[in-house]
Formats: C-alpha cells, sequence, structure tokens
C-alpha cells in the first residue's frame, strides 16, 4: 500500500498551457524519490484551478499565451510573471519550499520566485532554450539579442544554480559570463515512461517496396519542413513505396501544405495535424525511420530535439541534419547525417536507407544503445544530482514509491 503522499516541498512555474511531458518527467522524479511538489503554470480555459496528482498539486494560473508580436508577447510574459510571483509567494508562506525551479522561457520568469528567494530558499532555473540566438535567428535585430543576452546572465545569475540541455549550450552560456560551476547539463530527451511504446516495432510488416518516414512535432520554418518536403519529392521517383506521415502543427503549417500540393506528392505525404499520445505511438510503430530536418542556425547548433529520443525509444533509424551538438554527442554510425537545408543530401539518404534494411537494422540498435547510455534513466539521476547538492536532506531515507 502506497504511503501518504508528502508535503509539497519543491514547486516548479513554467509558463505554459500543458503539464507538459518534459516538465512532468522532472516533477515525477523527485516525487518518485519521495518528494512533494507544487506546479504553478497556465493550464488551459476550463481546466480546475487546483488539482491533486498523486505527489503533485497543479495550479493552474490566469493568462494567456498566443502568437502575436513582441509587446504582446512581454505583456502576457509579464502578467504571468507577476501572477506566479504572488502565488508562489502566498505557497512560499504557506508551505515553506526546500528549493524552488523556473522553467525558462521567458529567461526573466526567474523573478517570479523573489519571495523565496529573499527567504533564502535555493532556486534552480531550467534553460531548455538559447532565447538571444532563437530570437536572432527568427530575425530579431541587435539590439533585441544584445538586450535578450542580458537577460539571460542576470537570470543566471539570481539563481542559486541552473540546469541546460547541452554542453554547447553550457559553454556559450559561459562564453558570455556564467559560472559554469553552477550550470549543470541534462539532455532533453523524454521519459521512456511517457512514450507509450517500448521498441517492439510494427505488428505486422509493410507491403513489399513500401518505405515510410515520420516527422513530428512543432511547424515552423527552422525545423526544415520545406526541405523535407523538397525531399520527398526528389526520392519519390526511385521509391515507388515511399510514404511520408507529418504531424504537429505551427505558423509554418499552411505553406507546407502549399508546397506539398506544388509539388503534386499528395499521394507521398499525409498530414494528421496534432494527434493524441496514443496515435503518436501508432505511427511510431508503423514508420521505417525518424527523421530530424532541422535547418542550421545559432539556435540549433546548440540544442538536440525531442523527437531524435522518440524515435530511439521506438527502435527506429534516425536521419538528422548535421548540428553542432548533436554531431558532438552521436556518430555517423548512431545518425544517418544530411546537410541541414540540403534536399538533395537527404534524398540520399531516405533512397540509401530504402535499399538497405541491413544498414537500417544497425542504425536502430546503435540509437537504442546511444538511448541507454544518454537517455533519461541516466539524465535522471544527473538531474537529482542538483537538488542533492543544493538541498541536502531533501529526500527522504527511503522512498515512498512511484507517482504512476
Amino acid at each position: 500500500m502506497m504511503r501518504r503522499a508528502p508535503r509539497p516541498a519543491v514547486a516548479f512555474v513554467r509558463h505554459s498551457h500543458d503539464y507538459s511531458l518534459d516538465l512532468r518527467r522532472e516533477v515525477e522524479a523527485l516525487v518518485d524519490a519521495g518528494v512533494g511538489c507544487d506546479v504553478l503554470y497556465l493550464g488551459k480555459r476550463g481546466s480546475p484551478r487546483v488539482q491533486a496528482i498523486g505527489g503533485v498539486t497543479l495550479y493552474r494560473l490566469p493568462g494567456t499565451k498566443t502568437r502575436g508580436g513582441r509587446i504582446r508577447y512581454l505583456l502576457e510574459y509579464g502578467w504571468f510573471m507577476v501572477v506566479a510571483g504572488i502565488v508562489l509567494g502566498y505557497l512560499h508562506l504557506r508551505h515553506r519550499y526546500r528549493a524552488v525551479q523556473v522553467n525558462t522561457m521567458p529567461d526573466f520568469l526567474v523573478y517570479a520566485a523573489i519571495v523565496p528567494k529573499m527567504l533564502h530558499t535555493p532556486l534552480v532555473v531550467f534553460m531548455q532554450e538559447p532565447t538571444p540566438e532563437l530570437a536572432a535567428t527568427l530575425g530579431s535585430g541587435a539590439a533585441t539579442v544584445r538586450m535578450l543576452e542580458r537577460a539571460e546572465q542576470w537570470a543566471l545569475r539570481f539563481a542559486d544554480h541552473a540546469i541546460t540541455v547541452t554542453d554547447k549550450l553550457r559553454d556559450r552560456y559561459v562564453e558570455r559570463g556564467a559560472d559554469a560551476n553552477r550550470i549543470s547539463v541534462v539532455l532533453n530527451g523524454p521519459d521512456p515512461a511517457h512514450i507509450l511504446v517500448a521498441g517492439a516495432g510494427r505488428a505486422e510488416p509493410h507491403e513489399p517496396g513500401r518505405f515510410v518516414a515520420l516527422c513530428h512535432g512543432t511547424i515552423e520554418d527552422r525545423y526544415g519542413h520545406d526541405t523535407l518536403i523538397d525531399a520527398v519529392a526528389l526520392a519519390a521517383p526511385e521509391l515507388p513505396g515511399l510514404q511520408l506521415v507529418v504531424t504537429g502543427r505551427g505558423s509554418a503549417t499552411d505553406a507546407m501544405l502549399a508546397q506539398i500540393a506544388d509539388l503534386g506528392v499528395s499521394d507521398r505525404v499525409r498530414y494528421e495535424g496534432w494527434v493524441s499520445d496514443e496515435r503518436l505511438a501508432e505511427l511510431l510503430c508503423d514508420a521505417d525511420v525518424g527523421i530530424v530536418a532541422q535547418k542550421a542556425s545559432a539556435y540549433s547548433n546548440l540544442v538536440h530535439t525531442n523527437k531524435m529520443y522518440d524515435y530511439w525509444i521506438a527502435g527506429l533509424p534516425v536521419i538528422a541534419s548535421r548540428l553542432d551538438a548533436t554531431a558532438a554527442d552521436f556518430d555517423d554510425d548512431t545518425i544517418a547525417y544530411f546537410e541541414p537545408g540540403d534536399p538533395v543530401d537527404l534524398a540520399r539518404q531516405l533512397t540509401a536507407l530504402a535499399a538497405s534494411p541491413e544498414r537500417c537494422a544497425e542504425l536502430a540498435a546503435a540509437g537504442r544503445r546511444a538511448y541507454d547510455r544518454v537517455g533519461w534513466p541516466v539524465q535522471k539521476e544527473r538531474y537529482l544530482d542538483v537538488y542533492r547538492t543544493i538541498a541536502p536532506g531533501l529526500f527522504p531515507t527511503e522512498p515512498i514509491g512511484s507517482s504512476r
């Protein structure tokens, strides 16, 4: 019989409508180790304002997160920071948290933890994305980028410890002035418990000659869906059985659909929109290869994508653009690389893998080994080590049981 859930000892803050899988993996890591958690986030309209789930209490705060101009973003972010700061301050006075974690973006959201910080509570900031590089990639000017660089460094100094997602990104923070000793790296892969497949593969084989590629996630120009569609059009004459499945949504969706129609590959590309976790699991099991087509930029060369880890968990080989942070951690025996933004090179890899089941199997096995080496079961301990260091005595000597 599971013991009673512990009192909340760590609070999380994130500007997000969803209790997303990347946030859940961190919360559940602490809960499974016997630490009660509170999570403050936007939530969705109509959802209960307070909801207890195991050792977690979700607090859904008023606010919005929409696509708009810079002023709108600043207003939405600023409003959420103020509301989260007030609610967190009240909850901290009530519960006396042992630590607080703020997940960016924006980087200045860290100041929502001003009350716990003033009361000497350890503060962790989890910085998954380089905001200045992302802004530059999206077209912001030099003055905006410099402002964001200063905001990033102020946030890193305000926190007691920071977590980021690659060595390359940690090095960039240090280049701009951060203290390397106060930054830990936890690679950004998903918890396999949240991916509803376990490398079992499809239940039945495809008909001879059929080769299914999958690309899921946000659809924005920087993720290279145009490169991917061009590559399918180039490879189609040599691969009669080639099929591409795309899921997700984003500002580049309409442009992608128009490109599919213009190139006459509607019979080769199936767009399913935003899909459930259950449907994504079915698509992962039905695919022969997973594709990461992200374009090269100051941003993309510093991070990994979650979808790469999803494919490895599902037992798929991966084709990916050769970007600095990814190539630094995984060699050509693990990933079939192509030059970023080059549909000819991507078509070459698609054709080569479709013609070689042996190469697909080798890449899938190498990906499984890579995940065993650097996946969430390993990163989870790195993550918990941060709390063992900044909040000694946080964890009970006996675990209380699983949160699931």
